[in-house]
């Protein structure tokens, strides 16, 4: 007869005749060592590797399960015998708890992190966590499954208990251990937690003030690299996020995390931001007015000679504004010092100043 420790597998299931059906074949003809290897490996082969980490996208969610439907015959197969395979194990869990069974959930989770599957004790951490059917919550023991997850290389415990970390849920508030163990998951290339750390370093308000200040935030240059390292995985996340931190309407786009943006491209010499970069300390947007820094940074934008003149400065709805006077003051006196521009300082950009601004750049 079938493992002891499995007879919960035949009591009350969702599909029990379809599943009873199956398992009492695999009885009646029995199942050879080899067999039960085989199945194993087509458990694992369709249905992949143990894991608890969070979908990436509807898709993928969608992608998983379908491949759990076609390895579900071979897992089932893999049950029987005097020691189930424990991949399969945590497979039927798996697909136990999307169904809603979730006391058997359980019993198989409880079975496979016995028998050495890390995530079967974040799946486990998880039904503590958030109470999941009838469970009670218990966050010291939701900690105590993570923490066994984390000791066996689980990504997804290791950010679950950071962000618990980052609430003081189930143990004490730290934020700096919190990004600490993020930071880990994130190398690991887990989307979850590259889209956190993104989210921290767009967000000062999400850590305390001394961290932020240490840490330099808000810091969207290294946000969009670990949002583009999620993105490149398929996040749709990741890629609205992108977009916003790009855009002049999304939420992150204020003139700070858009002033940052700006300099590091500028950083690396490029026309474009170079002139941005001139407008926004021209109108103090998103940094102190400096007149002679915004003169010096589009007479840069210029000397690339990947600027258009008409296209110096920026615009404000859809409109260019006059240009500042002390700013255009300093913008005439550099064009004069190099030796294109031969009129008054007078701060009036006209024919003869742009002409000058003209040579400057074909230069």
């Amino acid at each position: 007869m079938c493992n002891g420790k499995l007879n919960f597998l035949y009591a009350n299931h969702r599909q029990p005749q379809r599943l009873l059906c199956h398992l009492f074949i695999i009885l009646i003809l029995g199942v050879s060592p080899s067999h039960a290897q085989t199945a194993a490996e087509n458990c694992i082969k369709i249905g992949g590797k143990p894991h608890a980490e969070a979908p990436i996208s509807k898709k993928s969610y969608s992608e998983y399960f379908s491949r759990l439907a076609r390895a579900r015959p071979h897992c089932e197969a893999a049950l029987i015998g005097a020691k189930p395979d424990a991949t399969a194990l945590f497979q039927i869990g798996v697909m136990m708890q999307r169904e809603g069974s979730h006391k058997h959930a359980i019993n198989f989770f409880e079975l496979a992190s016995l028998n050495g599957v890390a995530a079967a004790y974040t799946k486990l951490g998880d039904y503590l966590q958030f109470g999941i059917g009838s469970t009670q919550k218990d966050l010291a023991s939701a900690v105590a499954n993570y923490n066994k997850a984390i000791r066996m290389d689980d990504v997804a415990a290791k950010a679950t208990i950071a962000m618990m970390y980052g609430l003081g849920q189930g143990v004490r508030q730290d934020s700096e251990k919190m990004f600490k163990l993020l930071l880990e998951a994130a190398e690991t290339n887990y989307h979850f937690a590259q889209l956190r750390i993104a989210d921290i370093y767009l967000n000062p308000r999400s850590v305390p003030p001394k961290m932020a200040r240490d840490m330099k935030l808000p810091d969207p240059v290294q946000a969009l690299e670990y949002l583009q390292l999620a993105a490149d995985q398929g996040s749709t996340e990741a890629q609205s996020k992108i977009s916003d931190i790009h855009s002049d309407t999304g939420k992150f786009s204020n003139p700070k995390i858009k002033f940052k943006l700006i300099q590091h491209a500028a950083n690396g010499g490029d026309a474009k931001a170079l002139n941005e970069l001139g407008f926004m300390f021209e109108r103090g947007e998103g940094v102190d007015y400096n007149p002679s820094k915004a003169a010096q940074l589009y007479i840069a934008a210029l000397e690339t000679g990947n600027l258009d003149i008409a296209k110096i400065r920026g615009t404000i709805e859809g409109y260019t504004p006059a240009w500042d006077r002390e700013t255009a003051l300093e913008f005439q006196s550099i064009l004069k010092a190099r030796g294109f521009y031969f009129g008054t300082i007078d701060a009036q950009i006209g024919f003869g100043t742009l002409s000058a601004a003209r040579l400057l750049a074909k230069q």
